[in-house]
């Protein structure tokens, strides 16, 4: 009997490479890798289940899974940082701390991207910035954006206002019409959902980033909750985990090989131009261990748990998802 094919649409990390040069395979089934930047695979799974396999928004999936989505995903969180260090300011603006990020303009690619849910939390619980008390500019469109596909709707006191036509964040930044920015997590990553992506924020004068320590902070957040943000997951659609029982587990294991086998180069000075390479990676195990990067459901269940609570202090989701019902039964002792 010839394997499956399905198609799997995830980003280019090195996490991943792996499986799409064949190197782990997963028994019974032949994958058709799609490489695309994060948006668009997130887009065209909301609008038209276009994958059988696919990296997904976790703050899309809490909301989608509520409004009835035939989705269960697998414990592989493909991403990992402390999203709110990635805010820029604009240096006119006079804000040097996160608290005083209250009363200001602040713009995202889009309001229920995880990236921003997460840095909203951070303002909010470390911080003392009331998502209230922010006015929140929005790129993306509603017709081609996450939130158009899942009705999104700010909750009463939000104030959401939309990038005019015309402009970007990136201009609105450049110009001080708003004193922040959050851009894209991937700006190499680039899509038709992805216009601020073409300017690189740390080059453009003027600008410079919120958290000096990007580095520093991260490492305040890891240790004060004891993980970091985890971005997106891996979803299947369900009707294939009805067809075979042991998909959600060999896909898990799969992902896993893959990462272990990104791993085992991550040492090599051929493929890394990071310089001081071994330096830096020898402070990274010293703060987030072997495995920065971790899968299964055990050791990402805080996490997790925290994001749903966000999701629902923020008005995404009527109640805080239960997360154990969002994942494979059999993989839930990962």
């Amino acid at each position: 009997m010839s394997d499956r094919r399905l198609t799997l649409a995830i980003a280019d990390y090195d996490r991943v490479a792996a499986l799409a040069d064949g190197r782990v395979t997963v028994p019974g089934v032949e994958l058709e890798l799609r490489t695309l930047a994060p948006s668009e695979t997130f887009y065209r799974m909301l609008h038209e289940d276009a994958f059988d396999v696919s990296e997904m928004s976790l703050s899309s999936f809490l909301i989608a899974r509520e409004q009835g989505r035939e989705w269960t995903a697998i414990p592989v969180f493909p991403n990992r940082t402390a999203f709110h260090t990635s805010l820029f300011v604009h240096e006119r603006s006079g804000i040097q701390r996160a608290e005083e990020l209250r009363g200001k303009r602040i713009g995202l690619p889009e309001y229920q991207m995880t990236a921003a849910v997460w840095t909203r939390g951070a303002l909010a619980h470390d911080f003392g910035v009331d998502p209230t008390s922010v006015e929140w500019f929005i790129e993306r469109r509603p017709e081609l954006s996450h939130g158009g596909e899942t009705g999104f709707r700010p909750a009463p006191g939000i104030q959401v206002s939309r990038v005019p036509e015309g402009e970007t964040l990136h201009s609105m930044l450049v110009a001080g019409e708003i004193e922040a920015v959050m851009p894209s997590p991937y700006p190499g990553m680039t899509s038709r959902l992805n216009r601020t992506s073409a300017h690189d924020l740390r080059a453009t004068p003027g600008v410079r980033r919120l958290f000096a320590d990007p580095w520093a902070e991260a490492v305040r957040t890891y240790r004060k909750y004891g993980f970091l943000h985890c971005n997106h997951t891996v979803v299947v659609q369900n009707r294939h985990l009805e067809q075979d029982p042991d998909l959600a587990m060999n896909l898990f294991l799969a992902f896993s090989e893959a990462k272990r086998l990104a791993y085992a180069n991550v040492r090599s000075i051929e493929r890394s131009s990071l310089l001081m390479a071994g330096p830096r990676l020898d402070e990274q195990q010293e703060v987030f261990g072997d495995d920065p990067f971790p899968y299964g459901f055990e050791s990402s269940a805080a996490a997790l748990r925290t994001l749903a609570g966000y999701s629902h202090e923020q008005c995404l989701t009527s109640t805080p998802a239960v997360v154990e019902n969002l994942f494979a039964s059999s993989t839930l002792a990962t």
